[in-house]
């Protein structure tokens, strides 16, 4: 398997984004990049294009003159528009996570998503999961991953023992060699009824928010297919909401 390493760009981008908060002064400037570059052993543009990559995420703004600050906002226990692991939370809302794996099964998925995940007609590993606050149910997953990013020994090794696929992320950059980057995110209304889950975690006629999504790889190359269902208030998603520019 061809592991894909990370450009260095991508290593001082991650590395900075771990020590935004230690590396800002009482004002949130960041050092220069002549400093950054010499804290990490980089060339100043291999910094240049790292602050970059954080001001288009939104995190750091340059201000002609003044230098790069840490773009400080709220603080959001959930954001819906950041990626992170479910246990982790439910943790940060004081809440006891837990796992209870339903199905992990190598199949042949429903074709919308053997195409979204650009491999018709092919068998995926499909895991089902429920994820627990406190023992109650608070998130129904279905994970599928294609063969051609978890291989089939891999894949056998998960179906029996699927708490080796978690966490998401962890297994795949450990296992995979893949790192998820980003989601294209479908989010909608629905009743628990019609979701088509293999173990009841509400009423029926329940109302549920479901999220349908597809992870992708830096290089665009989509690598996992999750539908995910919350049937419980405690699940709630927070945002910043910018005011549009004006026409």
């Amino acid at each position: 398997m061809v592991v894909q390493r990370m450009s260095r760009s991508e290593e001082v981008e991650r590395a900075l984004l771990e020590r935004l908060e230690t590396l800002a002064d009482a004002d949130g400037r960041l050092p220069t990049e002549a400093d950054i570059a010499k804290m990490f052993g980089v060339s100043r543009g291999t910094v240049r294009s790292a602050v970059g990559a954080l001001a288009t995420r939104g995190l750091v703004v340059r201000r002609q003159g003044m230098g790069t600050f840490l773009k400080r906002l709220p603080h959001l226990h959930n954001p819906i528009d950041e990626a992170i692991d479910f246990c982790e939370v439910i943790a940060r809302n004081g809440r006891k996570p837990g796992r209870r794996y339903l199905k992990a099964a190598v199949e042949t998925p429903a074709p919308a998503i053997a195409d979204a995940l650009c491999h018709p007609d092919q068998p995926a590993l499909v895991r089902h999961t429920v994820f627990t606050a406190d023992d109650d149910p608070v998130i129904y997953c279905v994970n599928t991953f294609p063969l051609a990013v978890v291989p089939l020994p891999l894949a056998e090794r998960v179906v029996a023992d699927p708490a080796l696929s978690e966490p998401l992320y962890d297994f795949m950059e450990r296992e995979c060699g893949e790192r998820i980057e980003y989601h294209r995110s479908t989010i909608w209304p629905a009743l628990a009824a019609d979701c088509d889950l293999l173990e009841p975690v509400c009423h029926p006629l329940a109302p549920v928010i479901v999220i349908d999504e597809i992870g992708f790889s830096a290089a665009a190359r989509p690598v996992v297919h999750s539908r995910e269902v919350y049937p419980d208030a405690f699940m709630r998603f927070e945002m910043i909401r910018r005011r549009g520019l004006r026409s």
